[in-house]
């Protein structure tokens, strides 16, 4: 069969409804309410409404239970457009969709009935859902609040600590400290998460916890948790450098009752199979190419040194330099996209797009940047937001390095050549 590499005209109809919506509903005020100084004020309903009015909300959701049941690659089309017009925006949709494919994969069909049948007929057209997962951690607590030098690992770091690399005893190294005990039919979740991104926006949570005193990984269960549900409270609004768009917050969990019957019990035992891990690389992709629009569009009207700017050889290679990164970057996104939408086992290329689209949103950012010269710096124009957002890429989910060391470094070392 040939390779081809074009859209469809479907997808193509997708990506333009994106993009029309992102250029006209979202641009236009992105910058404004990225100003806000109070961080609870940001999150702008009107904006997600209207665009789950349109499906941004639903395109993963099956059509039998009256969902679009587009793909991943449709998928991050959309998220692409909309993060070329913010970051933050592009994200809250990547993090619903996660879920959506978590609760697809894992949950039970009564599961899958019930939610995702009250994302589509949500009558405000506000539901998202969130993942509770991140956590302070046990040694130390490296809050911004508390933080300071020599605090956080309780003093200076012995030699003893030097010679098994770690600053922290091991029985103490466990990042996941919600705990869900087993009551009849029911768990009690009791923990605060971190960093969760819609907390205190979103309807449903897939929420993490160890079962008991067991250890992190082993016996860990996720739970569909209603974000009003009795026990759920929200704690601090994070008032982020970028993406702020996006709300991040503390999700409190205080002898919150959940059934057993809202546990995905295959969660621990199913591989997953569709990634969703990709739509990191929309995200950082959207803002990588608006960066590019950008630059492009001054270096054509700037005029210096005898010439609009344009002209300078340093620029052109500038410009053609970024070009070519994101559209490598794209055809990264989309190849592991289409691995997804196949289902043919765990894709690593969601990990490798992952890292690569938003190490090009960095580069790229700084380079268009350097092509304003000095009112790239301003926030009178775009630059300074759009390098804002593209920052928190390789920090974003799982670290680049994260993901580096803990999945594909595996990968590759099982395989003997790279395809």
């Amino acid at each position: 069969m040939a390779i081809d590499f074009s859209l469809t005209p479907e997808q193509e109809a997708i990506r333009k409804l994106a993009h029309e919506f992102a250029d006209k509903e979202v641009k236009p005020r992105a910058q404004e309410l990225d100003r806000l100084t109070d961080a609870t004020a940001i999150f702008p309903w009107d904006i997600y409404e209207k665009g789950n009015r349109l499906g941004f909300n639903k395109t993963l959701i099956p059509a039998k239970y009256g969902g679009l049941g587009l793909g991943e690659v449709e998928t991050c089309l959309v998220v692409e457009e909309l993060s070329w017009a913010d970051g933050g925006i592009g994200s809250t949709y990547f993090v619903h969709n996660m879920q959506l494919l978590t609760l697809g994969e894992s949950g039970s069909e009564e599961q899958k009935e019930k939610w995702f049948r009250a994302c589509v007929n949500d009558p405000e057209e506000r539901f998202f859902m969130s993942l509770p997962w991140t956590e302070h951690g046990v040694a130390g607590n490296l809050s911004p609040r508390d933080f300071a030098a020599g605090r956080a690992n309780n003093g200076p770091i012995l030699p003893a600590e030097w010679a098994m690399q770690s600053t922290v005893p091991q029985l103490e190294q466990r990042e996941m400290t919600t705990v869900a005990v087993e009551d009849g039919d029911d768990w009690i979740i009791n923990g605060t998460k971190r960093f969760i991104t819609s907390a205190g926006r979103s309807k449903l949570m897939l929420t993490s916890a160890r079962k008991g005193q067991a250890s992190p990984d082993v016996g860990m269960g996720l739970f569909l948790i209603p974000a009003d549900a009795p026990g759920v409270s929200y704690g601090h609004i994070e008032d982020k450098m970028g993406q702020r768009l996006m709300q991040n917050g503390e999700v409190i969990f205080q002898d919150c009752r959940v059934p057993k019957s809202d546990e995905l019990k295959d969660y621990m035992t199913r591989p997953r199979v569709r990634g969703g891990d990709v739509e990191v690389a929309a995200v950082f992709n959207g803002i990588a190419r608006r960066a590019y629009e950008e630059a492009l569009a001054y270096a054509r009207i700037r005029y210096k040194g005898g010439a609009r700017i344009i002209f300078h050889q340093a620029v052109q290679m500038a410009i053609c330099d970024m070009a070519i990164k994101i559209l490598t970057s794209r055809l990264l996104m989309l190849k592991a996209a289409w691995e997804n939408d196949q289902e043919t086992g765990f894709n690593n290329y969601n990990g490798m797009a992952k890292i690569y689209s938003s190490d090009v949103a960095v580069s790229v950012t700084n380079q268009a940047m350097q092509v304003f010269g000095g009112y790239g710096y301003m926030r009178d124009f775009p630059m300074e937001k759009l390098y804002r957002d593209a920052r928190l890429g390789p920090i974003y989910h799982a670290t680049n390095e994260m993901i580096m060391v803990g999945q594909l470094v595996r990968w590759l070392a099982s395989m003997d050549t790279i395809y």
